[in-house]
């Protein structure tokens, strides 16, 4: 996938076989304009950034399903190296 911004373009590898429902969610936000001039609204210099978020404060959206959906947690997908993209965890 490219994510395409105004300070260039992202490519992201996705994971349809280990998190479908999380991909599936994507996919179709990003084909909609969900995600179309949503602000990078959380920027830490040197570790990390977020997006997605309609709104642009961090409260988050919804699934394309109108709703929450379960998180997909997979042992061998984490955040051990840079450049690793993923959606935020539900909190309890």
């Amino acid at each position: 996938a490219i994510l395409r911004t105004s300070l260039g373009d992202v490519h992201v590898k996705l994971f349809p076989d280990d998190v479908p429902r999380t991909i599936e969610n994507f996919t179709a936000h990003a084909r909609n304009g969900y995600y179309d001039d949503v602000i990078f609204h959380r920027v830490i210099k040197g570790f990390m950034i977020q997006t997605g978020d309609p709104l642009g404060d961090g409260t988050g959206g919804e699934s394309c399903w109108g709703g929450e959906f379960e998180d997909e947690f997979v042992r061998d997908l984490r955040h051990d190296r840079p450049f690793t993209v993923s959606p935020p965890a539900a909190l309890p």
